[in-house]
């Protein structure tokens, strides 16, 4: 074959269409398969006030707002079951937008290290009160709610909300009950 015989600009054009056609059949099955389902599905969550979704290097990053006055485990528990549904294997993150929070953050900051504590001790009777008085101390409230596999913190003053979410490590399985080795 001679290969100064060959048309490059032909060859070059073609090259070009066929990578373009692939991009774009991969564009439209992701976006029946993913992208239009997860709309649908964050569209009924109930207490979500936006959603955002793109797609970082392959990782699908949903940024989430709940409602004034939701409850942040509820609206975040349910986004995560529904994209999980939707994703199953896929690699996704979930991240939670307040609305004015610039003024929480050094507040939030400050209790994000409550948060940490406790969740390294399991001490979270003793966090929610010290983060209670930290944040009437600051002129502001704060909720919490703990669950199996996550620590949820809301910051509110007057109109401005700010969000935490932290996850909690798997713990190993207690001792086998009874005493003895099991030997």
């Amino acid at each position: 074959m001679n290969l100064r015989q060959l048309r490059w600009p032909v060859v070059l054009v073609t090259l070009a269409v066929t990578l373009a056609g692939l991009f774009g059949a991969g564009q439209l099955v992701r976006s029946q398969t993913i992208d239009q389902p997860l709309v649908t599905a964050l569209a009924g969550v109930d207490g979500l006030a936006a959603y955002h979704l793109a797609v970082v290097g392959g990782v699908s990053e949903i940024t989430i707002e709940p409602a004034p006055g939701a409850s942040l485990r509820k609206v975040y528990g349910e986004v995560d079951r529904r994209v999980r549904q939707i994703l199953k294997d896929g690699q996704y993150v979930i991240a939670v937008a307040g609305s004015g929070a610039g003024e929480l953050e050094p507040l939030v900051e400050r209790l994000s290290l409550f948060v940490q504590e406790a969740v390294a001790t399991g001490a979270f009777t003793g966090m929610a009160d010290r983060i209670a008085a930290e944040a009437a101390a600051a002129g502001a409230r704060a909720h919490m709610a703990v669950d199996d596999r996550r620590v949820y913190l809301t910051v509110w003053q007057a109109d401005a909300y700010a969000y935490r979410v932290v996850e909690r490590p798997a713990w190993p399985p207690a001792a086998p009950q009874g005493g003895g080795t099991g030997l």
